[in-house]
Parts: structure tokens; sequence; C-alpha cells
């Protein structure tokens, strides 16, 4: 049984729609139990979903995208299919597109679809041509080295860290704040984010704290925290706490309100061997942190790590399908995240996995890991433009890649892009 559409302005309206389309097309089918429904309604809550469910005995209910493809419910109820987004072609981009250098160390999509990378030669914005328009230090950029960058959600200001201070970019100007101007911690910035208003750096000298409104700084460093060493990789905000990712001191977190610090360290503290899997941080040295509807994700050069606050879940070249353990960068979208490496990039929700690899003669390598099933190699004509994966931005729709020689644009499949599933249990 196929129902194609349930949609609705409202999810109470279209539960209702749903209910009574089942109704009828239940009315001829014996197999109850093996009914399948595609909701491509508004975005259902759990609370819903499960009450569907139960008014659903027996059938499972797929929940895709608004004005995604309906496929039959035979395949999409397939256990061949993996509940994350497959790539099926790549576009790359280089200097003939104007980017500056062949080494792009960040990309970003601002909610306006803006499009901003930054490069080992200045920051650059895609425009409506399709080229890429550089601003460097001459446009008031304080290095032409861009590390990392962030969007302000609420003012729409751009953050940038760079390899000499940090920049705000605000109505097409750049305000620069540099370690003998301003209370940055110091001026190589490796990364930023924007936590409840205030604009958070990790520097190689600590992390800082910037309130835009009264201009003042605040440091976090081995002096005032339990910080072991003052080298930050990573800093990341979620649900009330701050993420610093401290080169061979872990994670620590940090509550701003009641100003406290835990530590998160790697229970074997040993920088070869993994001796207690799935016990807290893979390693100590953190080279990123990504947080994301509860999940935290630790890049380290040695590993992967993911914490949902209680339990800790690792994995490692050879013992998972994690391609490589010189982890550098992570971009979670919902519950599932994109990691970048040096062999290339994956994308995963824990259990299911999908890596990009790069074959010798430059065509892609996509390998599919299912649980409980042999990996599934596909070829592909396209690839990664190089498998030194730096820094990704990715949605629902498609994923950006940049990489020591160039920029890629991850095209989706058109049916391949995440769904919910909920399934009625009698």
């Amino acid at each position: 049984m196929k129902v194609e559409q349930a949609g609705a302005r409202t999810p109470l309206r279209a539960a209702r729609n749903l209910c009574r389309l089942v109704t009828t097309a239940r009315s001829g089918v014996r197999a109850l139990p093996s009914a399948v429904i595609l909701w491509s309604g508004p975005r259902i809550q759990m609370g819903l979903a499960r009450a569907l469910a139960r008014a659903l005995a027996g059938a499972v209910l797929l929940c895709v995208p608004a004005g995604a493809s309906v496929l039959d419910e035979r395949a999409k109820a397939s256990p061949k299919e993996v509940p994350l987004p497959i790539i099926e072609r790549f576009e790359n981009y280089g200097k003939e597109a104007g980017i500056p250098a062949e080494k792009v160390h960040c990309v970003l999509k601002t909610s306006e679809g803006q499009l901003w990378i930054g490069t080992w030669n200045g920051l650059c914005i895609r425009e409506d041509n399709g080229k890429f328009r550089r601003y460097g230090p001459e446009d008031g950029l304080s290095h032409k080295m861009v590390l990392c960058m962030v969007e302000d959600p609420k003012t729409g200001d751009l953050w940038i860290g760079t390899m000499r201070g940090l920049n705000r970019f605000s109505g097409g100007k750049f305000t620069a704040f540099t370690q003998t101007d301003s209370g940055l911690p110091n001026n190589v910035v490796y990364g930023v984010d924007i936590i409840d208003d205030m604009v958070w750096v990790a520097t190689a000298a600590g992390a800082g704290a910037y309130n835009p409104k009264t201009g003042a700084w605040k440091i976090y460093d081995q002096n005032n925290s339990i910080m072991h060493e003052p080298w930050c990789y990573a800093i990341k905000g979620g649900k009330d706490k701050v993420y610093i990712g401290v080169w061979g001191g872990g994670i620590v977190e940090h509550d701003p309100k009641a100003g406290s610090f835990k530590a998160y360290r790697d229970p074997d503290a040993d920088f070869q061997f993994v001796l207690v899997p799935d016990s807290g941080p893979i390693n100590d040295i953190t080279s990123w942190l990504a947080w994301n509807e509860g999940i935290l994700w630790q890049c380290t050069y040695f590993g992967l790590s993911w914490y949902d606050g209680k339990f800790w879940k690792t994995w490692i070249e050879g013992k998972s399908p994690l391609p490589s353990n010189f982890t550098q960068f992570a971009w979670p979208v919902h519950r599932y995240c994109w990691i970048g490496m040096d062999r290339g990039a994956s994308v995963t929700d824990g259990k299911y996995w999908v890596n990009y690899l790069v074959g010798d003669k430059g065509e892609g390598i996509v390998e599919i890991h299912r649980p409980g099933q042999p990996v599934e190699t596909r070829t592909t004509p396209t690839a990664l433009v190089n498998c030194f994966v730096l820094g990704i931005w990715a949605d629902d729709n498609e994923a950006w890649f940049a990489t020591s020689k160039g920029l890629s644009h991850g095209i989706f499949a058109p049916c391949q892009r995440p769904a919910t599933v909920a399934e009625a249990k009698p």
C-alpha cells in the first residue's frame, strides 16, 4: 500500500488527513503488517509520530522531506538503503573559478545563501556568475590566511579567524581584533563560534570570549581553568555549555553561568593504542569539535569520538568503517555528521557509514557500510578534488568540501536525502 501525499498546512490537520487516507487505503488490503505510508507533509514531532504509530498498528511510517520524490515503498523500506545522503557527483572549483590559492581551509554558506571560503590567500565570496571574489589585507582583512568562519545568526555578520587576528565583516567592512589592540588571547585563531551572543575563539594561547555589546574580553587558559596547556584547536557551544578542544588536553566543558569546568580525557592515556574503547575520548589530541542535537563529535589524529551526554562511542581505522584515524573536521546535520580527514570524507550516524574516497586514477570511490552487511563499493566518474579535506559545510540538500587543492561541491542523489523512519507497532 502506498499513500503518496498526506500534506496539509498544520501537522494536526495533516495527521487527520493521513488517518483518513490510511482508513480508505486499508479497506482492500489484507497484509497490513507490510503496509508503508510515505509522509511528505509538515515535519512532525516525535510525540505525534508515536501517536500515529499506535493508530496505524502494523504499518511503517516513512517521513520524507516535503517535495521529495516518492519511491516505491518496497525499495524505500529495503535494508539496502541508508538513512544518509548519497552524493551522486562532484563539481570542483579551483583557480579557474577565481579561487586565489589551492589550499581552501574552510567553507560556509550563510543564511542568505551566500557561499564564502577561507583560503591560504584571502577570503572569497561566490558571486552570481559562479566566480569567486577575493578580500585580502588591502581590503581590511587582518591577514591573508583564513582558518575559520562563523555567521552570527542574529545579525548576519561574519566572524573570521586568521593567522593574525579575528575579523568581523559587517556592512561590507572589516573590523580587526588582534592580541596587541584588544583582549584576543593570541593572534592565531583556529576556531570561532557564536554562543549566547558572545563570540568565542580557540587560539594558540587559550580560549577567549568577546562581548560585542561591551567590547570586553575574557580569557581562559591554564591560569584560570583546568587546561594543562593553553593551545586550543576548537571551540563549540552546545546546550548552555562551551566545549573547548585542547591540544593534548582532551575536551574541556565549561558552564559560563556556573563558572565551572569539567575535563574529558582519554581513559587509557595512550597515544598509540586504544586500550579501553567506548569509555571516553579516543585521544587527548583534539583537532576539532562539533555539537548538534545533543551529540558532541570529537576529531583527533588517532580516531573519532561521539558523546551523547551519557555514553561514549569511538571509531578507529581498521576496526570500524572509519577510513583514516587522521580526522580533522566535523560538521553535524541533525544527528548524523560529516567527517573530513586525510583520505577523503565520511558521513555517519554512528551505525551507517558512507565514505567518499579518491582512486588512483582520480575516480570517485563510494563505500557504503550497513550494520551486519557486506560493504558496498561504487565507482563514480567524479570525485573530491583532493582527498585531504580541511573543512565542510552541508545541509539536507548539498555538501561543500574545502580541500588542500580546491573546493568540491557534492550533489546529492534526488531520492537519497535522509528520512526519519518510525515503525508502527501493534
